[in-house]
Order: C-alpha cells, then sequence, then structure tokens
C-alpha cells in the first residue's frame, strides 16, 4: 500500500507544499510536482546533506512551480519528516493538510514496496490549530528568502491536534543549501567511504547439492579435476564462463589511488565529497578490465547460440562427474527412475542460475560495483551520536598523525592539512586531539593559497584532490 493518497485532494488547487525531510530521492517529487503542480515547493533538509541532492532539487523540472531548498541545522540530525500542502478550496478557501510520520521524502517511504512506514495525516485549520500553522508558515517563509546568514525557527510543544493526540514540533536553524561545508564536521560528514565488494558467492557460478557427502581423498581429487570447487562436502560449484584474468589474487590489489585519496578511518577509507565527484572514475580495483569482459560474456548467453554451447559445457561436466563417482554416483547425484544420470534436473539448473545471474547483472549499480570491485558509500549521518561521532573523528586524526610521523606520506589529505597549518607549530600533529580543536577552530579562518590568494583554510583542505 502506497502512501501518496496522504498528499492528494483531487477537486483543490495546491498553493504551497513544504517538505522537511532528512533524506530526499528524485522519484517522489517529480511524482508530487505531477500530480499537485504547487505554485511554490519549499523543502528543508539536513545540513549534512550531499550537494548532489540539493542539485537534484533545484533542476526538478517544476514548470510553473517556484522550488527553493535550504539547509536544517539542530542539536543533532534533522530528523523531522513532515509535509505540508496549502490547498486552495473549490470554493475559494484555504485549507490545510499536514502529514508526519516516519517516511522520508523518498520513493521508498511513499510507494509501499520498499518500507512499512507509519504515517499520520491530520486535516488542520486556523480555529484550532494556529500555533501548528503559525510553525508552519515561519518555516515555509524562511525557507522560501533565507539569504546569507542562517534565520532560527523556534520549536513548538504540545500543542493540539485532536482529542488525546498532541505534537512536538523542533527548532530549526535554517540556511543556503551552499555546496560547501561549512564547518570540519559537516565536511567529514559528508564524505565518502571505500568499500570492497564481493558479489553473491553462487554469481556466475552453479552449485551443484549432493544427496550424500562425499569422502575424502581420491574421489575429492578426481572431482576437483573435473573442475568442480568443493566448498563444502555436499555442495559442489562450478563457473560455467570462463572467468580468467579475475581471481582472487589479482582482484585484492587496490591502486595506488587509495593511499593518494582516502584516509584510514574507524569507519573504513575516507574520502571528501569533492574528491568523490572528481575522482571516483580512477576508484577501481585492479582487474577491472577483466571484469568488464567476464560481464560481455554473460550477456552474450542472452543468445541461444552461446547459450546452448555454455549449456551443453555444464551438462558435459556433470556427466564426466557422474563418470568420476562410478558406481556409486546415484548415491549423490539426481537420477531417472532408471537409475541413469536426471540431465532434465541439471539442465533447470543451469537455466535457473543462468537467468537469475542475468537479472542482476542487468541492474546499472550492480554492474558497477562488480567492475569496479569496490564502491564509495555515503558516511552514515551520525553526528547525533556525541561518542561515536568523536570516536570517528578522532580516528581521522590519529591516522593523520601517523602520516605525520612517516618520512614520506603519500596521502594528499595530510599534505594538504600540514600546509594549511603552516603557521602552526608542529606540535599540533603530535596530539591527534589537539589537532582535531585546531583544524575545528580555524576551519573559516582565511589563509594565504598556493598562489597567493585569500582562501579559507577549509576550503584549501577541500582541494586536496586536486593536486595531480
Amino acid at each position: 500500500m502506497h502512501h501518496y493518497d496522504l498528499l492528494a485532494q483531487p477537486d483543490w488547487t495546491a498553493k504551497s507544499v513544504l517538505i522537511v525531510s532528512p533524506y530526499v530521492e528524485r522519484f517522489f517529487f517529480d511524482r508530487i510536482l505531477k500530480a499537485l503542480k504547487p505554485a511554490t515547493l519549499a523543502v528543508v533538509i539536513d545540513d549534512g546533506c550531499r550537494a548532489d541532492e540539493v542539485a537534484m532539487l533545484r533542476n526538478l523540472p517544476a514548470e510553473g512551480t517556484k522550488v527553493s531548498v535550504v539547509l536544517g541545522s539542530a542539536r543533532g540530525l534533522v530528523h523531522a519528516k513532515i509535509f505540508h500542502i496549502e490547498w486552495l478550496t473549490a470554493g475559494g478557501n484555504r485549507a490545510h493538510t499536514l502529514v508526519y510520520g516516519s517516511g522520508n521524502a523518498t520513493r521508498q517511504a511513499f510507494d509501499g514496496d520498499f518500507n512499512s512506514e507509519l504515517m499520520c495525516k491530520v486535516r488542520l485549520t486556523v480555529a484550532k490549530h494556529s500555533s501548528v500553522l503559525e510553525w508552519l508558515k515561519q518555516v515555509r517563509t524562511v525557507a522560501s528568502s533565507t539569504i546569507g546568514a542562517g534565520s532560527v525557527v523556534q520549536p513548538v510543544r504540545d500543542v493540539w491536534l485532536a482529542n488525546g493526540v498532541q505534537i512536538r514540533l523542533p527548532g530549526l536553524m535554517i540556511k543556503d543549501a551552499v555546496s560547501k561545508a561549512s564547518n570540519f564536521d559537516l565536511w567529514l560528514q559528508r564524505g565518502r567511504l571505500l568499500s570492497m565488494f564481493r558479489p553473491d558467492t553462487g554469481f556466475l557460478r552453479i552449485h551443484v547439492n549432493l544427496l550424500a557427502e562425499l569422502p575424502g581423498g581420491d574421489l575429492v581429487q578426481r572431482v576437483r579435476g573435473i573442475g568442480f570447487e568443493t566448498p563444502k562436502t555436499r555442495r559442489l560449484s562450478i563457473p560455467y564462463i570462463p572467468t580468467s584474468g579475475d581471481g582472487e589474487e589479482e582482484n585484492s590489489a587496490i591502486g595506488h589511488w587509495r593511499s593518494r585519496y582516502f584516509i584510514w578511518t574507524q569507519l573504513g577509507d575516507w574520502c571528501s565529497d569533492a574528491c568523490f565527484r572528481d575522482k571516483s572514475h580512477l576508484f577501481k580495483k585492479i582487474g577491472h578490465e577483466a571484469r568488464l569482459e567476464t560481464l560481455n560474456r554473460l550477456y552474450k548467453l542472452e543468445n541461444s547460440a552461446p547459450r546452448e554451447k555454455a549449456r551443453v559445457r555444464f551438462l558435459d561436466r556433470v556427466d564426466a562427474l557422474w563418470s568420476a563417482l562410478g558406481d556409486s554416483a546415484g548415491t549423490y547425484l539426481e537420477t531417472t527412475h532408471n537409475g541413469e544420470l536426471d540431465r532434465v534436473v541439471y539442465q533447470h539448473l543451469f537455466e535457473q542460475r543462468l537467468e537469475r545471474d542475468l537479472e542482476l547483472a542487468a541492474d546499472p549499480e550492480f554492474q558497477d560495483r562488480y567492475v569496479a570491485g569496490c564502491e564509495v558509500i555515503e558516511v552514515p549521518r551520525f553526528r547525533t551520536d556525541t561518542l561515536g561521532w568523536r570516536s570517528f573523528v578522532d580516528s581521522f586524526m590519529r591516522q593523520i598523525h601517523l602520516e605525520w610521523l612517516k618520512a614520506r606520506s603519500p596521502s594528499l589529505i595530510y599534505q594538504y592539512i600540514y600546509a594549511a597549518l603552516d603557521e602552526f607549530s608542529d606540535d599540533v600533529f603530535d596530539d591527534p586531539k589537539t589537532l582535531v580543536e585546531t583544524v575545528r577552530s580555524n576551519w573559516n579562518q582565511v589563509i594565504e593559497g598556493d598562489d597567493g590568494e585569500d582562501i579559507h583554510l577549509g576550503q584549501y583542505i577541500d582541494l586536496y584532490h586536486s593536486d595531480q
């Protein structure tokens, strides 16, 4: 069951839509704009969001709708999910719909096929809900007009919605949705983490479940000699297309880009958002050409002739397995009522595995991750977890400290932080905690750039990826 109907009123005209949400997604906004066609759309998203999310909202195809996007900040994550529509009724009167709950402004929350959300809908009136409407008006007004310095919207506590129902609305600092992080912690929050991508172990392999466990010794060696892997004594595995040049040894190698553009943290290797945008085309494990060729081999099996050839090759291997198992083959493999190898079962196994892999490989995101051998993901938004965030920041600076101890560090992040703190004594690098406070307190200090220009310390550090 989807939730878009909560935002619908077919006989009325949407004058304005206000959305407060920590997470946003394009499909949701495309649908809302198409269905409601409001005169104005104001969106408040958490200031830990990424520049591409702001750009996505600003570039929405919103003919006839004025779209404004601002950042909201609070003591922690701006986690409120608030949807307010101001309507013009058929009779020319104003009406208001408030929807709130656990759902973000995303397709995953509203389509109903992804997340199970708790959502509430309220029809607001001036006579009964003036405090709520005033708060919504303040947020909408500030979001539609704020320029430069931030504006504060005060919280509203325990206001009446209906008998037995009260609502609390958060306090917000609202500011322009600028693309640059305004402090060190936001810079880290908007960064990315490197993760190794490991596809399903069954991808491009057919698993053959045996009816009984294989004994060890010579029989297992004969099975392996045919090409079957024996990760478990009752389960064999075999690739159904060649994957040469795509082995574990080659896949384990990472290019020098990791030591240049990433820094280790307790959550994994970290790079800035700007670095990701500029250098992500480099972020591939060695062997990516071979993995791309492997995918191309898979795609060819959509055609009947290559598919038949691969099927016959697999069934020939199963025939060889049957022979290798000798008189006891029927103990391990599926048989017909005559006691012969049931090739239909294994032909179906091949087709089932191939169709599953083709469907998986049709996903562009899977293609990118598989070929690259790694993926770069967003830093979880956990600044509300004070201890966890402090530990993450400390781990970042501990690694900067360790890079400082090296005779020659390849880390560009370290090199730019060191250059940015040129006027400070090297002693700040001797203590990671001192280093955190120094960078944090001087993030917006003006320093001299490499070409003699004035630049904020944080902006200078964020340029580290531009060094060739």
